[in-house]
């Protein structure tokens, strides 16, 4: 009876021997190691992290391109394209080639600095939206989440000491959009922010010569 039980006890703890090995190898295939769940969160994360930041300012993004390229900044915009968000700053130089800053929209990271000259922008976005009627417009506002002034305190935060001048709600593409125009010490901003998320869909800062 001793050896049996001693030779029962062993099968079991080979067992648990067999079972680890199982799990062991469940992290590698074939010598291949297996990518766990945890690890691809993180990688989901990461790749969301643009999406879930917080946007630059039209000043953030003016400081950042002129720390790239010196001169005095003439216009921004901001642009969308193949799941990216960026500034594109246009920057005036005397005695050289105006220049052309693009800067990622979150991180104020520089993604390229090229020559006015060179620059081509037909593939930029645009928000083509179309006038409606003051009736359109109430009828509208019902079918959004943002108020006029929701919109207005979004839009005056991509802007520095401006003032909102005009706003119209406009639809494009399926959504609701509050055009806005903005004066500015400066000179003028256009800013389009969608009426149900608050997103800043577009950003289109002018500033006025100093001769």
């Amino acid at each position: 009876m001793m050896n049996k039980h001693k030779l029962w006890i062993g099968s079991i703890s080979a067992a648990v021997l067999l079972g680890g090995s199982a799990v062991a190898a469940s992290s590698s295939v074939n010598g291949q190691s297996v990518q766990t769940s945890p690890s691809s969160t993180s990688q989901s994360v990461t790749q969301d992290q643009s999406s879930t930041g917080k946007l630059l300012t039209g000043a953030q993004a003016k400081a950042a391109a002129l720390k790239a390229a010196e001169g005095k900044v003439d216009d921004i915009d901001l642009e969308r394209r193949n799941g990216q968000t960026f500034y594109e700053v246009e920057i005036d130089r005397k005695g050289s080639n105006d220049v052309v800053v693009r800067l990622d929209a979150y991180t104020g990271k520089i993604l390229a600095v090229v020559d006015d000259e060179d620059y081509d922008d037909d593939d930029d976005y645009n928000y083509n939206g179309s006038a409606t009627s003051t009736s359109s417009n109430q009828s509208a506002a019902k079918q959004v989440k943002l108020t006029e002034a929701q919109a207005s305190a979004i839009a005056l935060k991509q802007v520095t000491g401006g003032k909102v001048t005009e706003i119209e709600l406009g639809h494009d593409d399926g959504r609701y959009v509050y055009e806005i125009e903005i004066r500015t010490a400066d000179g003028e901003a256009d800013v389009d922010v969608d009426a149900n998320t608050g997103k800043v869909l577009s950003l289109d800062q002018d500033f006025d010569d100093e001769d």
